[in-house]
Order: C-alpha cells, then sequence, then structure tokens
C-alpha cells in the first residue's frame, strides 16, 4: 500500500494554512466578544452608508444566509441595525457599533503586524497576493 502524500493536495495544504491563519484572527477578535467574521462586518459597514446585506456578502465572499445569521447576532447586540425600505433591507452601525470601530481597527493592524511576524514581509505579501490574484482567476 502506498502512503498518499497530502501535500500534494491544494486543498489539505489550503486548509491546513487556512485553520492556523483563522485561529490567530479568532483568538484577537475574541478579546472583543467578537468572531473574525462578526468583526469583519463591522469593519465593512464602517463608511457610514446603508449598505444591503447581498452586498455585504460580496464584498467578504460569504454566503447571504451566513450574513443573515451574523447580521442576527450584531443586532442581538445593539451593533447595527436594520431597516426595511419597501422589500430591501439596509444595515447601518448603531451608535455602540460605531464604539467598536477603533478599537477593530488596532485589532486589524495587529493582526496584519502578526502574520507579517509569522511569515516574513516578503512572504505575507507574496502569499496575500497570489491567493487574492487566484481567487480573481476562480471568480471568472
Amino acid at each position: 500500500m502506498s502512503k498518499i502524500n497530502f501535500e500534494e493536495c491544494l486543498y489539505f495544504s489550503s486548509a491546513r494554512i487556512n485553520r492556523v491563519i483563522a485561529k490567530v484572527s479568532d483568538q484577537r477578535f475574541s478579546t472583543m466578544g467578537l468572531s473574525s467574521t462578526e468583526a469583519f462586518i463591522l469593519m465593512y459597514l464602517d463608511t457610514g452608508d446603508e449598505l444591503n446585506p447581498s452586498s455585504i456578502a460580496d464584498e467578504l465572499s460569504l454566503d447571504r444566509s451566513t450574513v443573515t445569521r451574523f447580521l442576527d447576532k450584531l443586532e442581538n447586540r445593539n451593533y447595527i441595525q436594520r431597516t426595511h425600505k419597501g422589500r430591501q433591507v439596509l444595515v447601518t452601525l448603531t451608535d455602540d457599533g460605531m464604539k467598536l470601530q477603533k478599537q477593530l481597527k488596532k485589532i486589524w493592524s495587529d493582526l496584519n503586524q502578526a502574520y507579517i511576524d509569522m511569515l516574513g514581509e516578503d512572504a505575507e505579501e507574496r502569499l496575500r497576493t497570489l491567493l487574492n490574484d487566484d481567487f480573481k482567476k476562480i471568480q471568472e
């Protein structure tokens, strides 16, 4: 019987590094009682504009049902408000959600520095660029 080399599998390799990267992110944002996804949604909403859930899903590459689930949690914690204009749902930050932005941006900056510290500046930039470029190719 031959041994399988899992490192030859793109899924295995990408999932393995994703687990490490996600763990670091989740640990940082958990200090605010937030998941990484909740934090990213709150940061994305920091435009002052009313955004619809579909635009949030598109920007963060999430399923719409996932965004709805996270918006429910954030609304229950009074960080966001959803308003209905006809058939359209619009999402904005509440005052409580706006108050989190400075701390979220600090954690975001620290998080990116942690990845640079882990990988080195050049490797972090190469990996991030490769992932973003390849994601765009897959979406075409």
